[in-house]
């Protein structure tokens, strides 16, 4: 997997054409291992009489053929030997359909680099210590959610101080709980200590507790908070990106561009992270198309519809190429990092998915 693993040593955000060309590169390698090792992966490509050895253009990624979320919640997909699994996560805590994304021991380090390099190719990432407080669950218990995972990768980019998890694991319950107490004391705690803080998780937790509570601090210039997991089953309490940055900087004295916001999927490994002016960039890890519901054909850059995501970090678990069940257009930014970025506009169709977003924002309720 030269290719593959050359691609996430690069700049994350390049639009030079010898890094696209290495993303190409890296997918027809990745598309031949999973054609040559999975049946399903295979027969997708076979009903569009496509080999992955002749993808060799940006054109020719527009071609190829996705497999819808639903699949992987529906059957364990393998490429590679069952004892080369070091990992498996799930997408869903307690409930619900579970998809389940299978790591070998290569991709897990590719997972991990990427989202390293996005970090860091964003000026996120620092040799400095910190304080974590993390609105996920603990991954001491939760150790193959998504959420979790994730989490527990992000406190990695910066030397770590004290870390405090906000959903905790209630034995009585025999369920996890969010600790609204423990959060209200830790945030105050935080903002007294020397060592600086950093906040990362579900935004609709961070924002019941800051207006409940009616919490006012300052946490300093060098402060961060960085949400995730959207605020899915309770879009009636959401607000608009810009008036929740403009929430938390008044409510913990940080500036705005230390406020960032990231999608991911555990089926398909890429984060998309905001720039400063709060826009998720596609970095070149990945290619993001957006298709019409109806027939399946492109949509252009602005137009509504499914988002169909593809990426070449992972040996193991064929979702290289990705059809999604969410509503998204490609737009672009007039940061410095320029290229194009995802917009998210919900969740299609009638039925909801319980993953563990959802499943963790029952505990607002």
């Amino acid at each position: 997997m030269k290719a593959t693993d050359k691609l996430f040593t690069t700049f994350a955000f390049s639009h030079h054409a010898k890094d696209l060309n290495l993303f190409r590169e890296s997918f027809r390698e990745m598309a031949i291992h999973h054609y040559e090792n999975n049946l399903i992966f295979r027969s997708y490509f076979d009903q569009v009489k496509l080999h992955p050895k002749n993808i060799k253009t940006e054109a020719d990624l527009l071609h190829v053929p996705p497999l819808l979320v639903n699949i992987f919640k529906e059957n364990e997909l393998s490429s590679v030997p069952s004892n080369k699994i070091v990992l498996r996560l799930t997408s869903s805590g307690t409930s619900g359909q579970k998809s389940q994304m299978l790591l070998d021991l290569d991709s897990l380090n590719r997972v991990k680099a990427s989202a390293h390099k996005i970090h860091q190719d964003l000026g996120m990432t620092s040799n400095k210590k910190y304080n974590y407080l993390c609105f996920t669950y603990d991954p001491r218990v939760a150790n193959d959610l998504g959420t979790a995972f994730t989490d527990e990768l992000l406190t990695n980019f910066t030397k770590k101080n004290k870390v405090y998890y906000a959903i905790q694991w209630d034995k009585q319950k025999n369920d996890f709980v969010l600790n609204e107490e423990g959060v209200v004391e830790t945030l105050k705690a935080f903002a007294k200590d020397s060592v600086s803080t950093r906040i990362l998780g579900f935004p609709a937790f961070l924002y019941k507790i800051l207006s409940e509570h009616k919490i006012k601090l300052n946490l300093g210039e060098d402060a961060w908070v960085q949400t995730g997991g959207g605020w899915k089953g309770h879009q009636d309490k959401e607000i608009k990106k810009h008036e929740f940055r403009l929430f938390i900087q008044k409510s913990l004295g940080l500036p705005q561009k230390n406020i960032r916001d990231m999608f991911g999927m555990v089926e398909h490994g890429i984060p998309y992270v905001d720039c400063e002016r709060g826009n998720l960039h596609i970095p070149n890890f990945s290619r993001v198309f957006i298709r019409d519901p109806h027939n399946g054909k492109l949509m252009k850059d602005g137009e509504k519809g499914l988002i169909h995501f593809l990426c070449s970090y992972n040996s193991s678990y064929p979702s290289i190429s990705l059809m999604t069940t969410d509503w998204g257009r490609v737009g672009t930014c007039n940061c410095k990092l320029g290229g194009k970025t995802l917009e998210l506009l919900g969740r299609a169709g009638v039925s909801k998915h319980k993953g563990c977003a959802l499943k963790s924002l029952e505990l607002l309720k």
